[in-house]
């Protein structure tokens, strides 16, 4: 690298950019923040170690506050994933020796322990079940309404987990869907 080049803080550039074209940009904004958080978890540091070869060759997944990245909704990459900031979530990685996993957890901070306690009962309960995350979709209906605006999606994300009266998961592997009915108090 040529000493003439100089990093610039991250501070000073946005996380995300929108564009005329804001749905398409988000979502590939979103995968590219993923992408970017996977390689760089990658980084092979230690090669020609003996028995860093093994980690490399573990399977990846991804979780988004407690949710499984293939997962998400497209109303809320959409309305709040996409527009984080450098700063709105943090990134931990564990290996599970055991089922030979590496998993990425991403914690937004704007999101309450409601919210994350539906989503890992959701994770919970699909494996439970042994489901292909690929061919399922997540479907919220919030005090019987379905969830499509941008003011229903932030109404779930700052749920509390104690105003929480009943959170039914429904798990239809025929169509793919996963019906989750939260009632609150």
């Amino acid at each position: 690298m040529s000493s003439d080049l100089h990093p610039v803080p991250a501070k000073d550039i946005p996380f995300f950019y929108i564009c005329k074209n804001e749905l398409h940009e988000m979502k590939v904004q979103f995968f590219l923040i993923l992408i970017t958080l996977t390689v760089c978890c990658q980084l092979n540091a230690q090669t020609g170690i003996g028995g860093n070869e093994r980690y490399n060759s573990y399977e990846q997944c991804i979780y988004v506050d407690n949710l499984a990245q293939e997962l998400i909704p497209d109303i809320f990459v959409e309305t709040y994933y996409c527009k984080l900031k450098s700063s709105g979530y943090k990134a931990s990685q564990f290996f599970d020796t055991l089922h030979k996993r590496r998993e990425l957890h991403i914690r937004t901070n704007r999101v309450k322990d409601g919210y994350l306690f539906v989503n890992k009962s959701i994770m919970d309960k699909i494996g439970c079940l042994k489901c292909e995350l690929d061919k399922m979709e997540v479907s919220y209906v919030y005090n019987n309404k379905s969830v499509r605006t941008k003011k229903e999606v932030k109404r779930v994300l700052r749920l509390r987990e104690k105003y929480i009266q009943h959170a039914v998961i429904t798990i239809d592997e025929h169509l793919g869907v996963i019906d989750v009915h939260i009632l609150t108090k």
